[in-house]
This record gives C-alpha cells, sequence and structure tokens, in this order.
C-alpha cells in the first residue's frame, strides 16, 4: 500500500505530540531529552515560519488576481519559455 507524504500540517501536529512526549520524557529522566527536545522546538519554529510565509504568499497571489484587468494573471504569464517573450513588469 503506497501513502502520500505527510503534509506540513501533519508535521506540525507530529512534532507538537513528540515535544509534549519528550516533555514527559524530560520530567521522568531529567536533561538527557533535552537536546532532542531543542531540536524539535527548532523545527517546529520552522514549520510554523514556513505555513506563514506561504500564507502571505497566497494572500497576496489572492489580492493580484481580484485586481483584475491587465494585472490579472493569466496562464502565459506563467509561463518560462522564452518563445513567449519577456515576463510582464508587474511593478512591485
Amino acid at each position: 500500500m503506497m501513502t502520500s507524504p505527510p503534509t506540513q500540517l501533519d508535521m506540525t501536529a507530529r512534532v507538537e505530540r513528540a515535544l509534549v512526549l519528550l516533555a514527559y520524557f524530560i520530567e521522568l529522566d531529567g536533561d538527557a531529552h533535552v537536546p532532542m527536545y531543542e531540536k524539535f522546538e527548532a523545527e517546529l519554529a520552522a514549520l510554523r515560519a514556513t505555513a506563514d510565509v506561504r500564507s502571505r504568499a497566497n494572500q497576496r497571489l489572492a489580492r493580484y488576481k481580484r485586481s483584475g484587468g491587465g494585472n490579472a494573471i493569466i496562464s502565459r504569464n506563467l509561463s518560462f519559455n522564452s518563445s513567449d517573450g519577456p515576463l510582464p513588469y508587474f511593478g512591485l
């Protein structure tokens, strides 16, 4: 059975659960698990930062699409084929 890779939301939830488990281990065993806890905290921060960037990018794209007219994104503008001519300047 082939499974799909976990989504970012799945990974965030998994790392959060791992942090809870590691916190429990730290309570039981002391500082032996602190380095792993710190590593997972950093991973969680990175996942959240990436999600924030994606959210901001999606919001910008949605505003751009709504502006319509000459600013509307059409499939030709997203082409990387040089035979289509240069990409338009978006005035950013």
